[in-house]
């Protein structure tokens, strides 16, 4: 531990510590939704459940408050069919079928419990403003003020690890780097009760008692460790490989190797309770399994899993689609810092690079690569600690490289906080959505504070839009519904009458259909899809807004599916999620035609209601085409 003389002697980067703990209480303070504040929803609300079910309502097997919690608060997904208790966080146990399973272990639950204990005390002693139940919004308040503390604490534990290591500036400028230029910034306040953040102050805290103990072995090190390892691996199992960090930790050669094997085996009874630490931390979850299932191991992601022969590194490192360095690209200079590590601090580089290396296989190979809800890829937040140690011998040597090098370094590390800040306030605004995000999109929107329709048809169909003086265009196809009588043809809200209303009873409207040697197009030509649209009323998942298709098949089969989401393109634009109900509006979008197009492929046009339960009306359906001059 750094000596209270060092800390003294250290102002730059307590000044720094300070520095960014201002911006995370300002970022803190900045919800506009106080009287109304619900973060315990959707994973959260399953990371969360432990503590309700237990103490409030003393059901931690049957979860019957669930239902009608959800009806009173709206925390999260409702109507799921897998699901009896309709969310997705809850699922019936497969052994005990009158029981439920919380999907998630319940380590987080272990870290609220202190913030949920004052709530409670709070809500059914002290006060009868609002009800005891585990919900209303004292609770509320104390979780998210829970995450806000976690985060504070990890970064007074990640500045007294850099000291180990770095000088006072360095120090301070790393500080700034790992939590207001990655995408750790936003984990740290406005998602902070994921797990990202705890593992982070857990993977921190491990790092420092393991280099504690390494120096002096002490048995309060080694129960440290069993409490930081025992709790990460009960929050994520995954996190199993923190274990690398005792082992490898100082580790250079096959020598140190032997000898930290030695060491481990001279303190073998600190060992064995460390083990024993470990145990009696996964000990409730085991009992909690067992009371719901009868078994004291318990798969409770039915149909989630790993593919481990077939991990999506690239993409999940670099796509456009929540990758990891396109949204933290700051972390390219820990990636060159193992290359100095191996280097000039050898006994860092294995550690590192292992456990780099075996978090990257795994989180990439769940099924879910791209991490749902993300702002960047978040499973990798809790390598940070680890990654701060490459990323400071990185810049370090950086630094020392003359004045040119230095200032170019500098210039690229401000403008990397500028952009991670801007972006995260683009998120914030619904501009910014790294989840499903495209390569054209991202660059459209690149520095802007407001939306266009072409940029938002550029999220949905990443094509460029073709320079129309370079093609001479043709309606091939109109309907305005007149001649129409199907089912699904209606007067009402029609500016013109009729319309056509696409509802879960008429998912799909007229089609357009026709070959591409009929149309006499080439590959490189363009179809136009162009409408009226109108909805009474909005629909704010983006995943199942009604969309307007272009679609192209071979031999029956798609080869190339292209839907511009209708509802966020009709009357004011201003955000992902935006549009407005109650206004007719023109959309369009153009769709390139492949390069490896035949003239006996099939192009279809029509409006899809994409399982929405909002309807969409739309009228003068139109398909041009667009042919080289």
């Amino acid at each position: 531990m750094p000596t209270p003389t060092v800390r003294l002697r250290a102002p730059l980067s307590l000044f720094s510590m300070g520095l960014v703990m201002a911006v995370l209480l300002r970022m803190f303070v900045a919800v506009d939704s106080w009287a109304d504040l619900r973060v315990t929803k959707y994973d959260v609300f399953g990371y969360y459940l432990y503590l309700p079910a237990t103490f409030v309502y003393h059901d931690i097997a049957g979860l019957g408050f669930v239902t009608p919690i959800l009806d009173k608060y709206d925390l999260t997904n409702r109507g799921n069919p897998a699901h009896p208790l309709g969310n997705y966080e809850v699922s019936r146990a497969r052994t005990e079928p009158d029981r439920y399973v919380i999907k998630y272990t319940m380590g987080l639950s272990i870290l609220y419990a202190p913030f949920f204990a004052a709530a409670h005390i709070y809500t059914k002693y002290l006060s009868s403003a609002y009800p005891a139940d585990g919900y209303s919004l004292p609770y509320q308040l104390a979780a998210y003020t829970a995450g806000l503390v976690y985060a504070l604490l990890g970064l007074v534990l990640l500045r007294r690890l850099l000291l180990l290591y770095f000088g006072d500036a360095l120090t301070a400028l790393l500080l700034v780097v790992v939590y207001c230029t990655t995408n750790y910034l936003c984990y740290a306040v406005f998602k902070s009760l994921y797990s990202h953040n705890f593992l982070f102050v857990l993977h921190t805290a491990t790092l420092l008692l393991a280099h504690y103990w390494l120096q002096r072995p002490r048995l309060r090190y080694i129960l440290g460790l069993s409490l930081t390892i025992g709790l990460a691996v009960l929050i994520r199992p995954t996190e199993v490989i923190i274990l690398l960090v005792p082992l490898l930790l100082g580790v250079a050669s096959r020598a140190d190797l032997q000898a930290r094997i030695q060491l481990l085996w001279a303190n073998r009874l600190q060992v064995i309770c460390f083990g024993l630490g470990v145990f009696v931390i996964m000990v409730p979850q085991l009992l909690y399994w067992h009371h719901t299932s009868g078994h004291w191991t318990y798969d409770s992601y039915p149909g989630e899993s790993f593919d481990f022969l077939h991990p999506k590194l690239y993409p999940g490192l670099l796509s456009f689609d929540n990758g990891w360095l396109t949204y933290t690209p700051v972390m390219v200079f820990a990636l060159v810092g193992l290359f100095v590590l191996w280097r000039h601090r050898r006994d860092w580089f294995w550690l590192v690079t292992l456990y780099l290396s075996l978090h990257v296989y795994i989180a990439y190979s769940w099924w879910c690569w791209w991490y749902m809800d993300s702002f960047g890829s978040r499973t990798m937040v809790q390598t940070y600690p680890l990654l701060s140690l490459p990323l400071g011998f990185c810049l370090q040597t950086l630094f020392r490289r003359g004045v040119a090098v230095r200032v170019l370094t500098a210039s690229v590390l401000i403008l990397l906080t500028a952009l991670n800040g801007f972006q995260l306030w683009q998120r914030q605004e619904g501009i910014f959505m790294p989840e499903h995000m495209t390569r054209r999109y991202y660059f459209a929107i690149l520095g802007k504070t407001h939306l266009t329709k072409a940029d938002l048809t550029k999220f949905d169909t990443n094509e460029a839009d073709p320079d129309r003086s370079r093609y001479v265009s043709e309606v091939v196809y109109f309907n305005n519904f007149s001649q129409e009588s199907a089912a699904g043809v209606t007067n009402d809200f029609a500016l013109v009458a009729p319309v056509f209303q696409v509802d879960a009873q008429h998912p799909y409207s007229p089609t357009y259909r026709q070959r591409l040697g009929d149309l006499q197009v080439q590959p490189g030509d363009w179809i136009e899809a162009r409408a009226q649209a109108f909805f009474p009323d909005k629909a704010w998942d983006i995943n199942q807004m009604p969309s307007l298709v272009i679609e192209f098949k071979r031999n029956g089969q798609t080869y190339k599916w292209k839907g511009m989401r209708l509802m966020n393109k009709v009357g004011e634009v201003s955000t992902v999620y935006g549009g407005t109900p109650k206004v007719w509006d023109e959309v369009q979008f153009f769709s390139k035609v492949s390069a490896d197009a035949q003239p006996d492929d099939e192009v279809s046009v029509y409006a899809f209601q994409n399982g929405s339960t909002q309807p969409v009306l739309i009228d003068n359906l139109t398909v041009t085409v667009l042919r080289h001059r």
